[in-house]
């Protein structure tokens, strides 16, 4: 069902998908069309084709140097993209694909086979379309963004994961979504996509997540635009045993906020704080960092089960806070628009104007600001249907 996914993601490019094992033997095989293609010929010219691209692999495997790659022959293009320790996903594609297309499928396809033969929890085949954005549609987007003013429990939302590699994302996810936590996770492949319902019965609503847990060494960089877009929120994960991880989040931030929905909802976690012993980055820092980039700041254990749940359930009811008040907004707008008149002189508005204006030079959080700001709005909306005395 997986490689099935994966072949309509790929498109009709697609010609196989192979599992590898470090010895060159083949484990599993998928074909666009079994009933043309012999698999035991195929594989046979398979293995022979690419012998010394598989003793080259091996050596990689050795040397932990080895990530994905890709090797060209005059009929096929093939990508060969790590998949745990011990396999290697192939997938073979007509010549004339574009491989810089197929990467990001390839590694979700990569990390979900590595989970699989790992034997971990259950893993979903679908592997979801990705698409690199044009300005036109990013405007596009943006505006669909801008006028949508509910919230429906039946909505899914777009939440990710960033941060350097090993700072506790996948572990993170792994106790949210699945109450259970491992020492000894393997790192994530390209990113690791699972979901999970956030429950408030006293608000009788609730919140869906689609996590996407990415990847945080350097050699997936170039996905990263392409998992991220469209991400409704985010988490931003650093070890506080790691003052590097630390010092990398405003490359991060950087990085989501150019691709991500706007108004993203973000918060910075400062992960590992069980490990008092060996911290790094003390709570002081991670709340002055939260401050200068104007998001949450949380601390948590992912080994001790702390504020985990917090973390996921303060975004959900930013998500709904949110978008009450865009309905909220959009009621008061419409009140005014076609509900009513006012009889207001020129010289009356421009004082308000000019007193709302000028109490933007006086203000310091974000929040008094978002405020005036309204206000403004308000003002304009009279001005638009005012009946001048």
């Amino acid at each position: 069902m997986l490689f099935k996914w994966y072949k309509q993601e790929v498109g009709e490019l697609f010609v196989s998908v192979l599992v590898v094992g470090r010895d060159g033997l083949v484990v599993d095989i998928f074909t666009r069309n079994t009933e043309k293609i012999d698999e035991k010929k195929f594989v046979g010219a398979f293995s022979s084709l690419v012998e010394v691209v598989l003793k080259k692999l091996t050596l990689d495997f050795d040397l932990g140097t080895f990530g994905a790659g890709t090797f060209d022959t005059d009929k096929y293009r093939f990508i060969f993209c790590e998949s745990g320790s011990d396999h290697v996903l192939v997938t073979i594609l007509e010549p004339r694909a574009l491989v810089d297309e197929v990467f990001p499928y390839t590694y979700i396809a990569a990390d979900k086979v590595a989970r699989i033969m790992d034997g971990e929890l259950p893993v979903s085949p679908v592997i979801p379309k990705l698409k690199r954005e044009t300005e036109i549609e990013k405007i596009k987007r943006k505006l669909d963004y801008y006028q949508k003013t509910t919230h429906s429990p039946d909505y899914v939302y777009k939440l990710s994961l960033i941060g350097d590699g090993a700072v506790g994302k996948t572990s993170m996810v792994h106790r949210y979504v699945h109450g259970v936590f491992k020492a000894d996770y393997k790192a994530t492949i390209g990113t690791f996509i699972s979901k999970k319902e956030c429950n408030f019965d006293e608000l009788d609503t609730s919140v869906k997540f689609i996590i996407w847990d990415l990847a945080g060494q350097e050699q997936f960089q170039r996905l990263w635009p392409d998992y991220l877009t469209d991400t409704r929120t985010g988490i931003l994960v650093f070890d506080v045993t790691n003052k590097e991880s630390f010092k990398n989040v405003k490359k991060w931030h950087e990085i989501i906020t150019k691709v991500a929905d706007p108004n993203v909802i973000l918060i910075l976690v400062g992960n590992k704080v069980d490990l008092s012993d060996s911290r790094e980055v003390s709570t002081e820092e991670g709340i002055e960092l939260a401050k200068e980039l104007e998001i949450y700041y949380m601390e948590t254990s992912v080994k001790s089960n702390e504020n985990i749940d917090d973390v996921f359930e303060w975004i959900a009811l930013q998500i709904i806070n949110q978008n009450v008040e865009k309905v909220r907004d959009s009621t008061v707008e419409k009140y005014i628009n076609d509900s009513s008149k006012f009889t207001i002189n020129q010289a009356q508005l421009k004082i308000l104007e000019n007193y709302f204006t000028k109490q933007l030079d006086y203000v310091i959080s974000k929040a008094d600001t978002k405020k005036i700001v309204k206000f403004l709005d308000i003002i304009k909306a009279v001005e638009k249907n005012k009946v001048i005395t």
